[in-house]
């Protein structure tokens, strides 16, 4: 009767049944035969042909290495040749075509614009100049004249400058030269020679501050 269950398990065996059919997939699989099961050399025939045993392969030898020289070996010894490596390398360089260079560009320094500034640099500088121009006019009107502006102050000549600098460094060595009698002492016998030490160490500063200053690039402007 539909909609009844089986309790008594008459059903279970056509349960089971239909359950195989349904779940298995494709060709249904021979149940297992407790009479066939695996034997002793049944392995080395598979489907009529016997698996190569290991006395009957062989190695393929052609692929080995020359076999390591022993002890007792001799080296072969007064092997000469005729040939002169530097004539036939003399030749060979005569006889090569020279190669050909795959690039056409023109020599940089054949150029027509070769040494001179580029000319967006000179636009660029311009617009700073002329941008420079403008800031100094608004300072100018909102503040009037600014002390100390770049027309209160003098340009050194370049002349000049070399020969102070010249005297400096000549002021700078005359010191040093001093100051190299009292540079290794850490003990000093008298209270001057601290205070004579002290004092050249400072002077050798600052000359090299002043030299320094003078030798920046670029001009040098003097207060009046």
């Amino acid at each position: 009767m539909q909609g009844t269950t089986a309790v008594d398990g008459k059903g279970f065996t056509a349960l089971k049944k239909n359950h195989v059919v349904t779940t298995s997939f494709g060709a249904q699989p021979e149940p297992p035969n407790p009479k066939k099961f695996l034997r002793r050399g049944s392995r080395q025939f598979r489907h009529g042909a016997r698996i190569p045993s290991v006395e009957h392969h062989s190695r393929n030898t052609d692929a080995q290495k020359p076999a390591v020289p022993l002890r007792s070996d001799k080296p072969v010894q007064g092997l000469t040749t005729s040939t002169n490596y530097l004539n036939c390398n003399a030749v060979e360089v005569i006889n090569s075509t020279p190669m050909k260079r795959k690039d056409k560009d023109v020599p940089y320094i054949s150029r027509e614009d070769y040494g001179k500034v580029p000319a967006y640099l000179d636009s660029v500088k311009a617009e700073i100049e002329h941008e420079q121009e403008l800031v100094d006019m608004y300072v100018e009107e909102q503040y009037g004249p600014v002390k100390g502006s770049y027309q209160e102050h003098e340009v050194m000549d370049e002349d000049e400058r070399r020969e102070l600098i010249n005297k400096l460094k000549q002021r700078w060595g005359d010191v040093n030269a001093e100051y190299q009698k009292y540079c290794h002492k850490v003990n000093f016998d008298t209270p001057g020679e601290r205070k004579r030490k002290a004092s050249q160490e400072a002077e050798l500063k600052q000359l090299e501050e002043y030299i320094e200053k003078l030798s920046c690039p670029g001009p040098l402007a003097i207060h009046t």
